[in-house]
């Protein structure tokens, strides 16, 4: 029996051989640096927004946090993570939230050398003024 050889096919225009350099890995792992950088820069003004938008509520600090933890399971494939961490960072955030709302309410003064520093300020010292 006799075995016809196939003409063989030329590379492919992405293949590298061992031993040289592969450009399109460079410029792959530039726009994908790229990327990253443009979902931070996103997620900073998202972020900025949402915390603009829930000032002055007593959840200030959780609803940006809630709908960060939405934005990142919208866009990123999170099944893999333990539902422990948004959980967590979701707690963290009430309980800041919870800390502000509270640390007016307290009619508690300072104690310590602190005290009269915060109660009322030092006076300035006034400056004499001189006719010549």
């Amino acid at each position: 029996m006799t075995t016809a050889h196939a003409p063989e096919h030329a590379a492919p225009f992405w293949f590298a051989s061992p031993g040289s350099g592969d450009s399109l890995a460079w410029v792959a792992l530039g726009l994908l640096i790229l990327a990253l950088y443009g979902l931070i820069v996103l997620y900073a003004a998202f972020d900025r927004w949402a915390e603009h938008q829930s000032h002055g509520t007593p959840l200030a600090k959780t609803i940006p946090t809630l709908l960060t933890i939405a934005l990142l399971y919208e866009v990123f494939p999170l099944a893999h993570f333990s539902i422990l961490l948004p959980l967590s960072a979701i707690l963290v955030a009430l309980m800041a939230d919870w800390a502000r709302f509270h640390i007016g309410e307290r009619g508690d003064q300072p104690q310590g050398a602190l005290a009269a520093e915060t109660a009322a300020p030092a006076p300035t010292p006034q400056k004499e003024s001189q006719d010549v």
